[in-house]
């Protein structure tokens, strides 16, 4: 015969029914790292039909003492209807329960509301496109004190949480209803449910669409720029705007994609940023655009490409959109100083110069290291730092005696202004320093992003 002593799971088993109710999911979920391929309910079911098995036998044998307490423990706190039927058969008094103490809210237990509970969450679900989905839960308090209590008074080593039990269980029944996949790392939605106030929060995780843009004329900032006397509020200086510019690059594409997908706000990344005066050709410069709690998530993007370019205006042009990730942004962020950048400028000139002294300009900025200090035009709203950056090649052609065609291939986040004038020391060397007269940027365009994303 068994010595139900010298078992842990069974003599802990019986140690926890005599003092507390306890249901088969939360004794399942003593041991729950104890074996596997079954569920916790299904585990507290065994534990509850080995003891009364047991106890059975016990009783038939002559050890009717043990075993009559073994039933009365697991017919009363253990709630369990097998040992129910012995007690009535050996006329066995217990103490009928029928609230678990350890996951039981207002006398109801948490898990005999996950049919309710998955169809709360259906209906905050209905109207938007998913197909993947996480649910996770608040814990009630005074249960999580319970199970740390239970935890150390009987050395229970092999628990699992209820938060997890419970997302785990609530996640199976909303699989089997949606017939969506469960997602750890990156699900489209999470549904988070509170067990102490009983409510069920929706969290629309955001899309991340990418693409490049062309910025077409001069005068557009990449972001919303506000007055900086009313700071947004409107005043005599804006006009009442509110703005210093009437638009951006930025919500040229954001509101539109924004819209698109019935989104609530969006956030847009760009690798970099060319000036106001400066125009962005050739491929375009890549961006990210995040849009947060999206009702759509599997957009038309030529669509939406041919509604941001027609609200645009011939003012900017996107292209090349495509439904990335949060990586993907990470990726543009940490490429933006490290790709390769080409731009075309017109430089003036103090004094005309020499074909040689072009040359010679050229030679020395062959794949060289410049050094330069933020320039005094973004001072600021820039950290004051000395960065290095590389120069791959330049070259120059004159336009007549004191106007330039500069071509400019670097490394990314040179200030080409600053590379052409030196200002006044700051970038170091200059083409004003090696070309020996004072040069000024009269018009810059970016002509060519190369990163290593696409």
């Amino acid at each position: 015969m068994m010595n139900i002593d010298k078992s842990g799971v069974l003599s802990t088993t019986l140690r926890i029914l005599g003092e507390h109710s306890v249901c088969d999911n939360c004794l399942g979920r003593q041991f729950a790292w104890l074996s596997t391929g079954v569920s916790n309910d299904e585990r507290g079911h065994s534990i509850k039909l080995t003891l009364s098995m047991i106890a059975d036998e016990q009783i038939k044998s002559g050890e009717k003492d043990q075993g009559y307490t073994i039933i009365k423990h697991l017919a009363g706190r253990g709630m369990f209807e097998p040992a129910k039927l012995i007690a009535a058969k050996y006329s066995i008094e217990y103490d009928p329960e029928n609230t678990c103490y350890l996951c039981s809210i207002h006398g109801d237990s948490i898990f005999k509301r996950i049919p309710m509970i998955s169809d709360r969450m259906l209906g905050l679900a209905k109207d938007i496109e998913f197909s993947t989905f996480l649910v996770g839960s608040i814990p009630n308090p005074t249960l999580v004190e319970r199970q740390d209590e239970l935890n150390a008074r009987y050395s229970i080593l092999h628990s699992e949480t209820l938060k997890s039990h419970l997302n785990r269980e609530l996640g199976i029944h909303l699989h089997n209803m949606l017939k969506k996949e469960v997602d750890f790392e990156t699900p489209d939605i999470v549904f988070i449910y509170s067990m102490d106030q009983d409510e069920i929060r929706l969290q629309i995780n955001p899309i991340f669409i990418y693409g490049r843009y062309l910025k077409l004329v001069r005068g557009i900032p990449q972001s919303r720029w506000d007055c900086k006397k009313c700071k947004g509020k409107g005043c005599s200086e804006c006009e009442g705007t509110g703005r210093k510019y009437p638009d951006s690059i930025s919500e040229y594409i954001g509101v539109p994609a924004q819209l698109f997908v019935d989104g609530s706000k969006f956030k847009f990344h760009a690798a970099g940023r060319e000036d106001i005066d400066v125009l962005m050709l050739g491929e375009g410069r890549p961006f990210v655009v995040e849009i947060s709690e999206p009702r759509i998530r599997t957009p038309d993007l030529e669509q939406l490409r041919y509604d941001i370019n027609d609200q645009a205006e011939n003012k900017i042009e996107v292209h090349g959109l495509e439904i990335a990730d949060r990586s993907t942004l990470q990726e543009l962020k940490e490429s933006a100083a490290n790709n390769v950048k080409e731009y075309r400028a017109l430089i003036t000139l103090q004094e005309p110069v020499t074909g040689d002294a072009l040359k010679r300009t050229e030679e020395y900025f062959k794949n060289i290291e410049i050094e330069q200090r933020t320039p005094t035009r973004v001072a600021h709203r820039r950290s004051d730092l000395v960065r290095k950056k590389r120069i791959h090649e330049i070259h120059l052609e004159k336009q007549d005696e004191t106007l330039l065609k500069g071509f400019f291939k670097v490394q990314g986040g040179t200030y080409i202004k600053e590379l052409i004038s030196g200002d006044d020391g700051r970038t170091n060397p200059s083409i004003a320093q090696i070309i020996g007269t004072d040069c000024l940027c009269k018009e810059l365009n970016v002509t060519a992003i190369y990163s290593e994303m696409y």
